[in-house]
């Protein structure tokens, strides 16, 4: 049981409000009091001192493939379809699970130097693992056994078995941080009856359903020729986009299915980034926003990205919609904030987190603001348009902490990046 504790002269920023000077108490994994100025001393409470830090709620990243840091730099510059027919599913064919094992702890450092305390990982290799990684952490995660479904309806039918009975797992965690999702890859790599399947399982076990889809223009239109109607289109005719549902990517989609989402009460993953850097196009994100869709970020793959820092992410989120629709307020930074933190928590399932608030899980993170870069205001802004992943200090959550100023304490940094380097090599020396 870690004592209580409160971290006092701090600036406190969420999705909803702005303390210049404040404190937080923790007790129990829990918020139990936030305030402004300096409260008195208290018998049996350490006192931590956040003089030049900002305190906000930990970052929920809700999309990613964590094996995949292994496979960063290794197919830059190359759009969706040739970077996974050439350079990644070739790659992936020779990753054995510690590989893969080695691959999801990197990324868990990654992502925790860098401010994020619940992600969403989906992949096909070191599904225990990846659990295993995550408890060890401390973190919270989403997780899931992706799906293609490309084989025998019996071969299909043992893969969902699979994906099912591991998201079960995850759900029934005893530390109570694991959720589990049901993934099917894709439309284009999943054939409609066994996307219905999926959702009738996912369904009668609570479990919400993820997927990516209208990820590139190509897509799009090869879904069109082949079925009469667009991808989205087609998924909330089938009722396979419902309540939950988790739409990864969404970059080209209409009005009326944007409407359609938001009455199925469709979630969207915005990963700008990623969608960039393999040419997709860009969600229409001001038109998600003005329908009422909740929409979190999300970073990809490390092998897409190349970064799992979701402040790079919320700050290309803010500024890329600026420049496509030409109007300096068609995102604003506290959105962003609140896609990154509380609407990402609420996605992956995690409903007690992703604000400053008594009662809420003690999940928050701390940057130092005592730099050139983030002087002299702090708000939203700061956050979002100066602040890095590399300015985090300290990470918690359920109050234990995860990092202390800037060391790891539940990681072994050093050994996975040593282990990371080692097995890189020998899947290079394989291609």
């Amino acid at each position: 049981m870690i004592p209580p504790y409160v971290i006092a002269n701090v600036a406190i920023i969420d999705a909803v409000r702005i303390i210049p000077e404040g404190y937080i108490k923790v007790k129990d994994k829990k918020i139990v009091a936030v305030g402004e100025g300096d409260p008195p001393p208290e018998d049996g409470w350490e006192r931590i001192d956040g003089r030049k830090k900002i305190l906000m709620p930990g970052l929920a990243n809700t999309h990613g493939h964590t094996p995949m840091t292994l496979l960063r730099g290794i197919s830059d510059d190359l759009p969706l379809e040739r970077w996974l027919k050439e350079k990644i599913w070739p790659a992936e064919a020779s990753l054995d699970e510690e590989s893969a094992n080695v691959g999801t702890a990197l990324a868990i450092v990654e992502m925790m130097r860098s401010g994020t305390t619940c992600f969403a990982d989906m992949y096909h290799l070191n599904r225990e693992g990846a659990a295993l990684s995550a408890e060890e952490s401390g973190m919270k995660a989403s997780l899931a056994r992706g799906m293609i479904a490309f084989g025998a309806k019996k071969e299909q039918q043992e893969k969902l078995k699979t994906a099912i009975d591991y998201a079960k797992s995850c759900q029934t965690s005893s530390s109570g941080r694991l959720r589990g999702a049901v993934f099917p890859h894709a439309p284009y790599t999943c054939p409609l009856e066994f996307l219905r399947d999926a959702k009738a399982e996912a369904e009668e076990a609570s479990l919400p359903l993820h997927i990516h889809i209208a990820e590139t223009r190509k897509e799009v239109k090869e879904h069109e020729a082949k079925h009469g109607m667009t991808p989205v289109a087609h998924l909330l005719e089938a009722g396979i986009l419902t309540v939950g549902s988790l739409a990864v990517h969404a970059v080209h989609i209409s009005y009326s299915e944007m409407t359609g989402l938001k009455k199925n009460g469709v979630h969207v993953s915005h990963n700008p980034q990623s969608n960039l850097k393999l040419g997709s196009g860009i969600a229409p994100l001001p038109q998600l926003l003005s329908h009422r869709i909740p929409v979190s970020l999300g970073t990809d793959s490390a092998a897409s990205n190349n970064t799992l820092d979701l402040f790079d992410e919320m700050r290309q989120a803010a500024m890329v919609h600026k420049g496509v629709e030409e109007e300096a307020n068609a995102t604003h930074a506290q959105t962003v904030v609140e896609m990154a933190t509380v609407n990402g928590a609420n996605t992956l399932g995690f409903s007690n987190t992703g604000f400053i608030k008594e009662g809420y899980d003690a999940d928050f993170i701390l940057i130092d603001s005592d730099q050139a870069h983030m002087i002299p205001r702090i708000n939203h802004g700061t956050l979002v348009y100066s602040a890095s992943g590399r300015d985090v200090t300290d990470v918690f959550v359920e109050g234990r902490p995860l990092m202390r100023d800037g060391e790891l304490l539940t990681m072994d940094e050093e050994k996975i990046r040593h282990e990371a380097m080692n097995r890189s090599a020998t899947l290079a020396a394989s291609l």
